[in-house]
């Protein structure tokens, strides 16, 4: 019998509520594939090359808390 085939009542008794949602959630749907996400970190990093390491995190950070606000 497949999980997805069970009423939420029966989930719930064998305690298979978080089993269902995994079986039955949809697949997330990426806008830009890996290549492209590589590609553009690269270019990002490529405009920090003349910095050392510690001022490439330093700036880094601050873009990150900047990206949260």
């Amino acid at each position: 019998m497949n999980i997805t085939e069970l009423d939420q009542d029966t989930l719930k008794k064998l305690g298979l509520t978080e089993e269902y949602k995994k079986a039955t959630r949809k697949p997330r749907v990426q806008k830009f594939s890996k290549e492209q996400v590589r590609s553009n970190a690269l270019k990002a990093l490529g405009l920090l090359a003349s910095f050392t390491q510690d001022e490439r995190r330093r700036i880094l950070n601050l873009a990150i808390q900047l990206n949260e606000v």
